[in-house]
């Protein structure tokens, strides 16, 4: 059975990633797969305070190794992503900036959303997970907050909320595959 971390993206006071990771969440549920939710900011990691660069894998301090471990374990993620100033939320990327190699040879889909439903965050991320040997699928779950939440409730419209499907068969599918790659790899 694939396993699907699904990394929360935001520790902006009120955000609304906790609503779009619920949904998420629920559209994961009896689709076969198992997945956890894995928040950052349940491991209490500072600004990056690590002197050897991730890919070395030679991690020095305590919370760095229980975000790796916590991490590690899956076939495949979902990123729940805000958009911040056109970009990535910075926290997030912190918190990613700790870890690469629990990332190679596994497959990243991202569910975004903003004011342009989060797209440049997501091509962002692109660049990011490419450094760590991960491959993005195409399809995204993409929201805006102008027409898919109705007074800060998430309320995905039925356009916004179609990609899911695609998304996560490219997913499951891609995680298959690359099970091979790090059979081989090891």
């Amino acid at each position: 059975m694939t396993r699907i971390g699904v990394i929360a993206g935001s520790s902006r006071p009120g955000a609304l990633n906790p609503q779009v990771v619920d949904w998420i969440s629920q559209q994961l549920t009896n689709r076969g797969v198992e997945f956890e939710v894995v928040n950052f900011m349940d491991f209490g990691l500072p600004l990056l305070d690590e002197e050897i660069p991730s890919g070395a894998h030679n991690y020095q301090n305590a919370h760095t190794k229980k975000w790796a471990a916590a991490i590690a374990p899956f076939d495949a993620y979902i990123v729940v992503t805000p958009e911040y100033n056109h970009s990535i939320p910075g926290a997030l990327k912190n918190a990613l900036d700790y870890v690469a190699v629990e990332f190679a040879n596994k497959p990243i889909a991202f569910s975004s959303y903003g004011a342009d439903k989060g797209v440049r965050a997501v091509e962002a991320w692109r660049l990011v997970f490419s450094n760590h040997r991960a491959a993005t699928v195409r399809h995204t779950a993409s929201f805006s907050i102008f027409t898919d939440f109705a007074d800060g409730v998430f309320a995905p419209t039925e356009v916004s909320v179609q990609p899911f499907g695609s998304m996560l068969a490219d997913l499951l599918a891609w995680s298959e595959g690359f099970k091979l790659v790090r059979a081989k790899a090891a």
